[in-house]
């Protein structure tokens, strides 16, 4: 057994890294998206981060891009796509002329729609596209390594460096602009967070198990009566744990990477509210 996790360890490294990384963080934002009941907004970015990533491939297939430029495009267009998302619903708020339902109902259908469509236009790249759809890639690229790293690291510091003032604008925004708390600001921050970890990982391990990882683990531990701190710090843990054991699963029983990734966090999210509900009668 130590043997053959041993030869997993030195195959597949990069993506194990990287799928605990993106594991951590998606579960530490996730924990905002679950409370505050915006679910559907890592949704609608995991859609637009692989309509970015398509779109991407279909410009390098097109312009015939090569080197390093043929890498950046499409990491680069989901992450504007992304951030364009985000920024619309900051403008839009609660106008009543189109809410915020509509903007994200847009930002699901009709990426998930154009994905569909551009895929085929782009046969040699059919196969990437399937992967960034369903999280099937079982390489990683040690560029999306890095990026994936870099990414976690500047939003862990960033929430450790405002952690009060993130919690208190998310739980209580009321009240939190009656204390001068620059809500907006903060939410804008947050959101930007969201939208660039999904972009960055999307293109590396999957729109499929990227939303997996940001909601199930939340959902698991907010069942869960620990204390606000620990909350987060639990759901980063369950985040990393699945990205791992995602991988252990695939390769002992052949399933999708991004599919098992998913199932072991939806499994972790099923014991913890089971526990929470017996530690709470």
């Amino acid at each position: 057994m130590i043997e053959t996790l041993s030869i997993i360890w030195e195959f597949y490294r990069d993506p194990i890294l990287c799928a605990v990384a993106a594991g951590a963080v998606l579960g530490l934002l996730g924990v905002y998206v679950v409370s505050r009941r915006i679910v559907f907004v890592s949704a609608a970015l995991s859609q637009v981060a692989a309509l970015g990533i398509v779109g991407g491939f279909f410009l390098v297939a097109s312009m015939s891009l090569s080197g390093v430029l043929a890498g950046i495009v499409p990491v680069g267009l989901a992450l504007l796509l992304a951030l364009a998302v985000v920024f619309a619903l900051a403008w839009v708020g609660d106008r009543p002329s189109i809410g915020r339902d509509a903007i994200l109902g847009i930002a699901f259908i009709v990426p998930t729609a154009l994905v569909l469509v551009v895929g085929p236009q782009i046969p040699q790249e059919m196969h990437s596209v399937e992967q960034i759809l369903h999280g099937s890639a079982v390489l990683v690229r040690k560029a999306d390594l890095w990026a994936v790293l870099i990414a976690g690291a500047l939003v862990i510091a960033t929430q450790l460096a405002a952690f009060r003032g993130f919690v208190f604008a998310s739980l209580d925004p009321i009240v939190a602009r009656t204390q001068g708390v620059p809500v907006k600001a903060l939410d804008l921050v947050l959101f930007g967070s969201i939208a660039i970890m999904t972009g960055l990982v999307t293109r590396a391990l999957g729109a499929l198990p990227t939303f997996g990882l940001t909601v199930l683990p939340a959902i698991g531990v907010l069942g869960l009566k620990i204390g606000l701190r620990n909350v987060f710090v639990l759901a980063a843990l369950i985040g990393a744990v699945s990205g791992a054991g995602g991988y252990l699963l695939a390769y002992f029983l052949d399933w999708s990477v991004g599919a098992s990734q998913t199932l072991v966090a939806a499994g972790f999210a099923v014991l913890l509210r089971s526990v929470g509900v017996v530690m709470h009668r």
